[in-house]
């Protein structure tokens, strides 16, 4: 009875090292490299410029992603490749949504970049909708989970761009829209 109670307590403490490891890998990965990191910093009082950059890194992933499945020289690798882009491409969905949540909550003007956003969520359900038609059935195994995580925030971000653009343009109308998001007035 004991060694069995020992033999339990070692398996789930194993259990547990390994979801945590697994958890740790996860939120070690960045999306965006030094480069872009930069361009983030330096927009942050200019919502629409930032989300301008989130919409060309996002696109930069997705582009990546077709240069990959044009390439038949990729073939071995393509696989995982395409799951860490669009492990990117979903977590670059969730900073954009992070962001037009922070300057709505500020009243911060974002009209542009929220156009731009809902443009830029019709062409990639698109092509996310493509990939998972046109990838054959032994590769989209192996991404099939990231591609719908993908396609969750594609759509999940449409709906909530409308709603805010719509909030947006009523405040708007009211003169209650803060220009550089700096200047807002809490």
């Amino acid at each position: 009875m004991q060694r069995r109670t020992q033999w339990l307590v070692g398996l789930m403490f194993l259990v547990c090292s390994l979801a945590q490891s697994g958890l740790t890998q996860t939120r070690d990965r960045d999306p965006l490299n030094d480069k872009e990191i930069d361009q983030m910093r330096e927009a942050a009082d200019y919502p629409d410029k930032r989300l301008e950059l989130m919409i060309n890194f996002a696109r930069a992933r997705m582009a990546s992603i077709d240069q990959l499945r044009a390439n038949p020289k990729s073939a071995k690798d393509r696989p995982m490749q395409i799951h860490d882009l669009l492990q990117d491409f979903s977590s670059l969905m969730d900073e954009i949504d992070d962001n037009v949540d922070m300057y709505a909550s500020h009243k911060t003007d974002m009209r542009k970049g929220l156009s731009l956003l809902i443009e830029a969520d019709s062409e990639w359900a698109l092509k996310l909708r493509g990939l998972k038609d046109q990838s054959p059935p032994e590769e989209l195994e192996q991404y099939s989970f990231v591609l719908a995580n993908a396609r969750d925030a594609v759509s999940d971000s449409t709906d909530t761009t409308r709603k805010e653009l719509q909030e947006q343009n009523e405040l708007a109308k009211e003169k209650k829209l803060n220009k550089i998001y700096s200047e807002r007035p809490d």
